[in-house]
C-alpha cells in the first residue's frame, strides 16, 4: 500500500520536480502531474532562454467499444493500466511515467495530496528533471534563473500532448479500481470525485506569475520573497516552479481533461496571470 505523503517540510524542494507531472495524473487519471524535492544544491549560472513547449499533437480518440473492460484486481490491475495510458500520447518520453509500481493506488494518493495542498514528491521520482536548479542575481536580490524553467518543459509537453476524451474515458473505466484505492486510504464511502476536482481547483488556482520570483535565501532552501506566493499551498508551490509557460499549457490542458470529464469549466478557478 502507498502510505500518504507527509506535510511539506521546507528544504530545496520549492524548486524540485515540477507539479506539472501531477497535473495530468490528477485529472487523466493517471497521466500524471506534480513534481518535487530533487534535492540538488542551488547553483548560480546563466543560460539561454527557455523555450515555449513544443506542440505533440495528441493521438484520436478510440473508437467507443460496446464491449467493457474486465478490470483485474488492484494489485494485479498494473499491465492493464500501463497499456490504457500508453494510448492516451504519443510522446515518447511518457513511457517513463508510467515505471512504478501500484500505478493506481499511487494516483489515488497524489490527487489526495494535492487536494490537500500538500507535497506529492515522493511517488514522483521517475519524472525528475536531470538538470540542476538555478538561480541569477545579487544575494539581496536573488530571483529564479529563467533557464531553470526549461527543465519542464517535456513534463509540459507530455501533458498538453494527452488526449482529454481519452484521459476522461480512461478515468471512467478505471473508477472501480480508483474508489477500491481510496477506501484503503480510510474513505469507504467513496467521494473521490469531490477529492479529484479540489486538487484541479488547487491547480488552476495557482498563479502563472510571468514577473521575475524574488527569493530569500535561508539555510538549506528558499522561501519567496512575495508573502502572497510564499502563503501558497506547497503543491502550488511546485507547481509555480514550472515556470510561466509551462503552468498556463498544463492548466489549459487540465481544463480540457474536466470538461471531457462533464465538469463545467465556468465552475473553475480561472488561472491568475500576475505580470
Amino acid at each position: 500500500m502507498i502510505p500518504v505523503a507527509p506535510p511539506f517540510r521546507p528544504g530545496g524542494q520549492y524548486f524540485g520536480l515540477a507539479v506539472g507531472v501531477v497535473l495530468t495524473l490528477i485529472v487523466a487519471g493517471l497521466a500524471a502531474w506534480f513534481f518535487f524535492s530533487s534535492g540538488d544544491a542551488p547553483a548560480e549560472a546563466t543560460a539561454p532562454a527557455a523555450t515555449a513547449p513544443s506542440t505533440v499533437p495528441p493521438p484520436p480518440a478510440p473508437a467507443p467499444d460496446d464491449e467493457a473492460i474486465d478490470l483485474p484486481a488492484l494489485n494485479d490491475s498494473d499491465a492493464l493500466l500501463r497499456a490504457l495510458v500508453s494510448a492516451l500520447t504519443r510522446h515518447p518520453a511518457f513511457a517513463a511515467w508510467l515505471i512504478p509500481d501500484d500505478l493506481v493506488r499511487r494516483f489515488v494518493v497524489m490527487v489526495e495530496n494535492v487536494a490537500n495542498g500538500r507535497n506529492p514528491a515522493r511517488h514522483l521520482m521517475p519524472m525528475r528533471p536531470t538538470q540542476r536548479f538555478v538561480t541569477t542575481g545579487e544575494p539581496v536580490r536573488l530571483t529564479v534563473d529563467r533557464a531553470s524553467y526549461a527543465r519542464y518543459d517535456t513534463h509540459a509537453e507530455i501533458v498538453a500532448s494527452i488526449d482529454p476524451a481519452g484521459a476522461a474515458d480512461l478515468y471512467r473505466t478505471i473508477r472501480p479500481l480508483i474508489t477500491a484505492a481510496y477506501a484503503e486510504l480510510g474513505h469507504p464511502d467513496d467521494g473521490f470525485d469531490a477529492t479529484l476536482r479540489r486538487a484541479l481547483e488547487n491547480l488552476l488556482r495557482t498563479p502563472v506569475l510571468e514577473r521575475d520570483v524574488v527569493l530569500v535565501p535561508r539555510a538549506t532552501f528558499f522561501e519567496f520573497a512575495d508573502a502572497a506566493l510564499e502563503d501558497l499551498l506547497p503543491a502550488q508551490k511546485q507547481f509555480l516552479a514550472m515556470g510561466p509557460r509551462n503552468v498556463s499549457a498544463v492548466q489549459t490542458s487540465l481544463l480540457a481533461i474536466a470538461t471531457a470529464l462533464g465538469i463545467d469549466a465556468a465552475s473553475l478557478p480561472t488561472p491568475a496571470v500576475i505580470r
